[in-house]
C-alpha cells in the first residue's frame, strides 16, 4: 500500500484535474435494439388515429368509433412511448400506461390530438431513435458505480458478491443489493451509517486489508432543484464518522463538478457548496471529496 495522504490532499487533484466533457461511460451512441418494435407500435397507433378521424368525419355511429378506441387501447403497451401520440399525453398531464386504461380520457386526449397536432401515417426511424436518445438518461443510474468499479479492478481490486468473499479478499469491491442490504452491512462490518434519510443505502463498499470505505456516486451535468438536493446527500456524507477504519467518499463527477471545483463565482448556492464540502472535509479526515481523477489517484494510493 502505497501511503495515503489526506483528505485535502486528494481534493485539490480533483480540483486540478476537471472532468472531460466527454465520457464514455455515459454514452448511449448506438441504435435501441427494439427500435423496429417501437416503429411498427408507433404506425398501429397512428393507423387506429387515423381510422377514429376519418369515422368520426363520417358521423360513424359512436359503437363503431368506440370498438377502435377499444383496439387503441389495446396495442398501447411497452412500446408506445415513442410516439407522437404519447409525448402529446404527457403534455396534457397525464402518462401513457394510465389513460390506456381509462376509456373516457383516452377519449378526451385524442379529440384534443385531433384539433391540436398534425396526424399522418409517416413514423421515421430517426424520430422514434431520437424520442429513444432524450429517454437515455434514464440508463445512467449505475454507470457510475461501473465507471469506479473499472478504475477500481485495474488497481488490483475484485468484485466479489458474498460475505465470505468480501471478509477473504484483502482488495475487492461490493455492491450494495440484497445480500449486502443496508441491515446487513451495519451488522457485519459495526457500523451506523446515519445519514438524515433513515433506510438510505450508498453505491459501493471498498475493502482494502483492514480500510472500509463507503462510496455515493453521482454524475451531474446541470445545476436545479433535483441537482441540488442530490449535492445536498453527498455533502452530507462527508459529516458521516464511524469507529475504526471507516472512511467515506462522496464522488462527483460530469461537468457540474468542474463548476463545483472551479475557482470561479457561480452564485451564493454554489459557493456555500463548496464552503460545506471543505468545512466538513477538515472535520472529518477519514473521508474524501472526489472526481475521476482524484479518484484514481486515491485507489492508487490505496494500492
Amino acid at each position: 500500500m502505497n501511503k495515503i495522504q489526506n483528505n485535502l490532499h486528494y481534493f485539490e487533484i480533483s480540483k486540478n484535474n476537471q472532468e472531460k466533457l466527454f465520457d464514455d461511460f455515459y454514452v448511449f451512441d448506438e441504435k435501441h435494439p427494439d427500435l423496429n418494435k417501437y416503429i411498427k407500435n408507433t404506425k398501429e397507433i397512428k393507423n387506429i388515429l387515423i381510422t377514429i378521424r376519418t369515422l368520426r368525419g363520417k358521423k360513424e355511429k359512436s359503437a363503431v368509433v368506440d370498438k377502435y378506441f377499444l383496439e387503441l387501447s389495446k396495442i398501447i403497451g411497452k412500446y408506445s412511448n415513442c410516439s407522437e401520440f404519447a409525448c402529446f399525453v404527457n403534455a396534457c398531464d397525464n402518462i401513457i400506461c394510465e389513460v390506456k386504461n381509462e376509456i373516457n380520457l383516452l377519449k378526451k386526449i385524442t379529440e384534443r390530438y385531433f384539433a391540436k397536432r398534425v396526424l399522418n401515417e409517416i413514423a421515421p426511424e430517426e424520430w422514434v431513435q431520437a424520442i429513444l436518445d432524450t429517454n437515455s438518461s434514464r440508463k445512467k443510474g449505475k454507470c457510475g458505480e461501473n465507471k469506479l468499479i473499472h478504475i477500481l479492478r485495474k488497481q488490483g481490486f475484485k468484485e466479489v458478491f458474498d460475505w465470505d468473499e468480501f471478509f477473504k479478499i484483502n482488495y475487492c469491491v461490493v455492491k450494495f443489493s440484497k445480500k449486502f442490504s443496508l441491515k446487513n452491512v451495519r451488522e457485519k462490518l459495526s457500523i451506523k451509517i446515519k445519514t438524515k434519510k433513515q433506510n438510505k443505502t450508498l453505491d459501493l463498499i471498498i475493502k482494502a486489508k483492514d480500510k472500509i470505505l463507503l462510496c455515493e456516486a453521482k454524475h451531474l451535468n446541470t445545476s436545479g432543484g433535483g441537482q441540488d438536493k442530490q449535492i445536498s446527500e453527498l455533502i452530507e456524507i462527508l459529516g458521516l464518522t464511524e469507529k475504526n477504519k471507516i472512511s467515506y467518499i462522496s464522488f462527483l463527477d460530469g461537468k457540474y463538478s468542474n463548476i463545483l471545483l472551479s475557482n470561479n463565482r457561480h452564485g451564493d448556492k454554489i459557493n456555500t457548496q463548496r464552503k460545506e464540502i471543505k468545512k466538513f472535509l477538515k472535520n472529518n479526515p477519514n473521508n474524501y471529496w472526489l472526481n475521476t481523477v482524484g479518484f484514481e489517484r486515491f485507489i492508487f494510493d490505496l494500492k
